[in-house]
């Protein structure tokens, strides 16, 4: 099928609408989201450009990206760590018609290892306590 068909009789031209973009996934880091997917199946001749948007699933706020049909990935950078995104993305044609967006949610990372930093504030914890104690037994800066 191709993108533009024009009726003689009524001069009249339409555009064909993209399907659904194919295989979208997720690949979140801790402060960005890398985004991928495949070009729709049907009518992929007549998509000009992906509307990638993100959302912040607890307040809602919402950003949008537009993207070459050339490509088929994006990295949204500038998230913030251990956060739930809602990622969608939508062919377009060059009227700005689309089928429906593909739409999966993912959570950012935490930053570094958040096990790693637990037992950290342990041992540190138990070091302190430890050497308080030898400090009272020694009676040196004991209250």
């Amino acid at each position: 099928m191709k993108c533009v068909i024009i009726s003689d009789i009524y001069n009249i031209v339409y555009f064909a609408v993209p399907n659904k973009v194919e295989d979208l996934s997720l690949e979140p880091g801790s402060h960005n989201i890398t985004v991928n997917w495949n070009k729709p199946i049907n009518d992929s001749d007549c998509v000009t450009q992906y509307v990638i948007e993100w959302k912040y699933t607890l307040s809602g706020i919402v950003n949008t990206k537009n993207d070459s049909s050339e490509e088929n990935s994006y990295v949204i950078e500038d998230l913030d760590a251990c956060v739930e995104y809602e990622v969608s993305v939508r062919a377009v044609n060059e009227k700005n018609e689309s089928s429906d967006a593909v739409t999966y949610k993912t959570t950012t990372e935490t930053v570094g290892n958040y096990h790693e930093q637990i037992i950290l504030l342990f041992l540190l914890y138990g070091w302190a306590k430890m050497k308080g104690n030898i400090n009272c037994q020694n009676k040196i800066h004991c209250k």
